[in-house]
């Protein structure tokens, strides 16, 4: 028997690598026994049953109870199929025991975000919780990453605009396409995204070229920081509208026309802006009881 080192996949879905190696060759192996898989894989007879037992838990190999105990692989789609409904299962439990109560206290430190993984799925989750208006900065292949949560976004009703580098359509979104978009692309070695949700909370991040990992990364969910954001992109979506306008020998009557529909932008009402102006005020209130 010749041992299969190509475990990875099976490390990520949680098995040990002892135990991604003994599922490999029982996929190729019809029945083994212990003793063989042990001397096939050239491991330890102690470890390798181990391996077993730990596998028969995990729904993975079945064992005849027999006197020499062959091992057989439970097919590769039913053991995904069950790792996806115990991960379904304890994302529930998850849900329900560590949910944030209603009212915490909101964080307001800046914190760095090391992978495209994290960076991906904090744009995400930023996009599933915007409520009335998300504003993307963002190069065309990370676009096309968070291209259904935005059109998602949208057909909840969120005000979503995005600042494009590339010829972009996306349903319900406000697309702007950003001027010298191919001389800004050539000067950054690398991919950018800029999201800002709510005016309460932003993600900056800039990617290798090949999307494999973060040169750096910021989240914060400061409503300060955050709605000035807001205002720096929105008003930057807004020129950009307008800049592509008059090169198109637009008309000053349809400029000011425009330039009235794009102030919505601007979101002045968005949470975030609320969320400053009462911190700044309860702040303000805790002072004067000092003196």
């Amino acid at each position: 028997m010749t041992p299969d080192h190509s475990t990875e996949p099976l490390v990520a879905l949680g098995f040990t690598g002892l135990e991604s190696e003994v599922y490999s060759l029982l996929l190729r192996e019809s029945a083994v026994t212990g003793y063989r898989i042990a001397k096939g894989l050239r491991k330890p007879a102690s470890n390798v049953y181990k391996a077993i037992e730990s596998l028969e838990a995990k729904g993975a190999v079945m064992v005849d109870q027999g006197r020499h105990r062959v091992c057989r692989a439970v097919p590769l789609d039913e053991v995904l199929a069950h790792i996806e409904r115990r991960f379904r299962e304890a994302r529930s439990r998850a849900v329900e025991t560590l949910a944030i109560p209603d009212g915490a206290e909101a964080d307001q430190r800046v914190y760095d975000l090391r992978s495209t993984e994290a960076v991906q799925e904090r744009a995400r989750a930023m996009l599933r919780r915007a409520g009335e208006v998300a504003i993307l900065d963002a190069f065309p292949a990370l676009v096309t990453l968070l291209e259904d949560d935005l059109a998602a976004a949208a057909d909840r009703g969120v005000l979503v605009a995005l600042n494009a580098y590339a010829p972009t359509a996306i349903e319900g979104v406000e697309v702007a396409h950003a001027a010298h978009s191919d001389r800004t692309r050539r000067r950054w070695p690398g991919d950018w995204l800029n999201l800002v949700v709510d005016g309460r909370e932003f993600l900056i991040a800039f990617l290798t070229p090949d999307g494999a990992s973060v040169h750096q990364a910021i989240w914060s969910g400061s409503p300060y920081l955050a709605w000035t954001y807001h205002s720096a992109l929105s008003s930057e979506l807004i020129l950009n509208i307008l800049e592509n306008l008059v090169e198109q020998g637009t008309g000053t009557k349809q400029l000011r026309s425009e330039l009235t529909r794009l102030q919505r932008l601007k979101a002045s009402s968005a949470p975030g802006y609320h969320e400053l102006v009462a911190e700044i005020a309860e702040q303000e209130t805790a002072e004067t009881r000092k003196r």
